[in-house]
């Protein structure tokens, strides 16, 4: 529950949202995003490239992102 209000930026500084929940389902847990679009992804090693407590700031890569990502309006 620390990760919840930080910010998801992608590697190349773009902010895509902070992140608002963490559903724990299964194998991996499920991070949900609010941002211009809502989305939700699995928190998968090869997604989460960095997460940074002191900057608040979770660092995904966009090509990994983008294969498991589930835009929605939550």
């Amino acid at each position: 529950f620390d990760l919840i209000g930080l910010k998801v930026s992608d590697t190349s500084g773009r902010n895509l949202g902070v992140l608002e929940d963490v559903l724990q389902h299964g194998a991996a847990d499920v991070y949900v995003v609010k941002g211009e679009k809502n989305f939700m992804f699995p928190a998968l090693k090869r997604v989460i490239k960095n997460v940074d407590l002191d900057s608040h700031v979770i660092t995904v890569d966009s090509a990994a992102l983008a294969e498991v990502a589930v835009y929605d309006d939550i």
